[in-house]
């Protein structure tokens, strides 16, 4: 696209879709504008509407129908376009003579809701039509012309929100003309509530929108007009009327992404989201990234482009452009979290009690006297209520409940998910010591880095298929942040907008313990997100204390071996595993992550240079995992490094010894 040269034929008029497009066209492409000047007839009205903006000469200036066959026969051939774009202006620019251009030729038009007669013998001229109005789309068809359907947009450098207080409750810009249905309906809001209009153009428009709690369109026959696009691009709540058979529908949601009235109720409406500052403000900023995700110009150029000499056989439909306006925005439920948090406090700690950790010198006591200096909301669920009885009223516990039976570790770490208000929730067990050095930099991982959804000092690369742990990362046996497979469940921290938005929560199925940590580790791969631990050492706990101290483990009505509770949580783990890879056709979902781990850190041994321990590493590694391949040829590469490095030593020392 660099090479291609566009003639695009349009009047030196400001204010027109056209200004949009070269200025789309200029960041691809060669571009060449050629048309008539704007008539000081024309000039001096849209002055008196408040156009304060001065027409730019176009690169070739004509009359208002000029003889493209005479313009051609002018230029010189390596100036010749290999696109001519016409797009409608307005003003009466019919060029004459069009199959004299060498190029394909192609028109956009927009008011077809307007002069669709005119439209439909006009677009015989061309090789191809895009039409802003897709009511018409088949009416071009049907007389055989080649049309696709290209709406309107916003250019977001333009249509941009001003940083200025939201005066007017609601605000209008454009045209109104007396006796018509959009003169009636701004007449019944302004009796109830204060609307401001004005007419005026560009960033002078864009201000008056930031200055509007809420945008006023109404569509003149049913078109997809340009104010509903650049009222959305300002982040202001645009409320509009629905265009039916334009396409709206498909493209935004009434009540996600913008406001749609009926006539009957257009100021109840309008009052609605007056009254619900943060609901308005959430629509209209939501709305904001649906157009500039889709819908601006240079989205239009790109996708005109692609069809007009790119063989894509058609632009995108409606439903495709909600799609990719959808990119990366979250799901409209997706901001509940974030909405309840209603917690001064900015993290949880949700803690499990069975008892007072008999093997360990930590205990809940003790963990409740390391968070006295840490904020944050202390959630405790007593798994029975002999421990619930001494410690409820505990002035570090924020908020409790307290079972009759152990109801196990997957239950009580969902149960205390569901009393956090807190966007980050860090799960301890009661025989954890912690310091604050800890919790913050688990905490700031979280946000940092990539895709973040738990975050831990130990976890594990898990070997699926045989149920164990292909390398365990104890405290100290790292240096640098790692994305794992699982994260250690005695303490982790977990982003809980993302456990909400992707429906994780603990398996219920591994109660009373065992195998919980693998399951969300795979939940949140599932989901697109990922598991990290990252290197502190200002915490101390010791494996298994409360376990090693009982025979067996009594949960709700059963008791249990740890033995016995390993054997069923395994199978139950393999069987949910396999058969969600297999129902999904995901096998990568049980590809651990620990062959990645291995060709990173031999490639930085490499780096360094130190052959030897890169090939210590993977004679350990063999010890551990099946050699496959990959892992082979690594080794076939380190000893032809080896070799290399080998004899360049020797030559060094034998040119040092001469």
């Amino acid at each position: 696209m660099n090479n291609l040269h566009v003639w695009l034929a349009c009047i030196a008029y400001p204010v027109t879709a056209a200004v949009y497009i070269e200025s789309a066209l200029r960041k691809r492409c060669r571009t060449t504008t050629i048309g008539p000047s704007l008539s000081p007839e024309l000039l001096e009205r849209l002055q008196q509407l408040n156009m304060k903006q001065t027409p730019n000469e176009l690169d070739i200036t004509t009359n208002t129908n000029p003889n493209m066959e005479q313009i051609i026969a002018d230029t010189d051939p390596a100036c010749y376009p290999d696109l001519y774009l016409w797009v409608e202006t307005g003003g009466g620019y019919y060029p004459l003579n069009l199959d004299a251009l060498p190029c394909p030729k192609v028109c956009y038009l927009i008011d077809s809701h307007l002069f669709l007669d005119f439209h439909l013998e006009w677009a015989k001229q061309f090789d191809m039509v895009f039409v802003a109005q897709m009511e018409y789309l088949d009416d071009f068809r049907r007389q055989g012309t080649r049309a696709h359907w290209l709406p309107l947009g916003c250019d977001p450098e333009v249509h941009r929100r001003f940083d200025v207080p939201k005066i007017h409750p609601v605000g209008f810009v454009g045209g109104v003309k007396s006796g018509s249905r959009r003169e009636t309906l701004l007449a019944k809001m302004a009796s109830q509530i204060p609307l401001h209009y004005e007419r005026c153009y560009l960033e002078d428009m864009a201000r008056v929108f930031s200055q509007s709690q809420i945008v006023f369109n109404e569509a003149l026959k049913n078109d997809l007009n340009m104010r509903v696009f650049e009222a959305m691009s300002t982040g202001t709540l645009l409320l509009t009327d629905m265009a039916r058979n334009s396409g709206q529908d498909e493209l935004f949601k009434d009540g996600e992404d913008y406001a749609v009235y009926r006539d009957n109720i257009v100021c109840d409406v309008a009052r609605f989201y007056l009254d619900n500052v943060e609901l308005r403000e959430q629509i209209a900023a939501r709305g904001q990234r649906l157009v500039h995700n889709a819908h601006t110009y240079d989205h239009r150029v790109e996708d005109l482009l692609a069809v007009a000499l790119g063989g894509k056989p058609d632009t995108f439909s409606a439903k495709e452009l909600r799609e990719r306006s959808l990119a990366v925005v979250p799901a409209i439920d997706a901001d509940i979290p974030a909405s309840i948090c209603i917690s001064s406090a900015r993290r949880s700690f949700v803690i499990p009690v069975l008892d007072m950790s008999p093997a360990s010198e930590y205990n809940i006591l003790t963990l409740l006297t390391d968070l006295e200096d840490i904020e944050g909301d202390v959630i405790v669920v007593f798994n029975g209520q002999e421990v619930a009885e001494h410690l409820k009223d505990h002035p570090r516990i924020t908020r409790y409940a307290i079972m009759k039976q152990n109801i196990g570790v997957a239950r009580a770490w969902n149960l205390g998910l569901e009393i956090a208000v807190t966007p980050t929730v860090f799960v301890l067990n009661a025989d954890l010591h912690v310091e604050r050095q800890a919790i913050d930099a688990l905490e700031q991982a979280l946000y940092e880095l990539p895709a973040a959804a738990c975050v831990g000092p130990q976890g594990s690369f898990v070997e699926y298929a045989l149920a164990r742990d292909y390398i365990h990362f104890d405290k100290g046996a790292f240096n640098r942040p790692l994305e794992v497979d699982a994260v250690s469940g005695f303490f982790f921290v977990i982003k809980l907008q993302h456990f909400n938005e992707k429906i994780i929560r603990f398996e219920n199925g591994f109660t009373p313990c065992y195998f919980e940590e693998w399951d969300l580790g795979l939940q949140i791969k599932r989901a697109g997100l990922k598991n990290y631990i990252v290197p502190t050492s200002a915490y101390d706990h010791h494996w298994s204390g409360t376990i090693r101290a009982l025979r067996e483990i009594n949960f709700y009505e059963k008791a249990e071996t740890a033995g016995e509770i390993m054997m069923r949580n395994r199978r139950l783990f393999l069987t949910k595993w396999r058969g969600i890879t297999c129902r999904e056709n995901n096998r990568q979902l049980l590809e651990s992550g620990f062959l990645r781990y291995i060709t990173d850190t031999t490639q930085n041994l490499v780096d360094a240079g130190c052959f030897g321990d890169a090939r210590e590493w993977l004679e350990n590694v063999a010890q551990r995992c099946q050699v496959n391949a990959e892992i082979v040829a690594i080794r076939r590469f380190i000893d032809v490094m080896a070799s290399k490095a080998e004899k360049l030593d020797m030559t060094i020392t034998e040119g040092t010894v001469v």
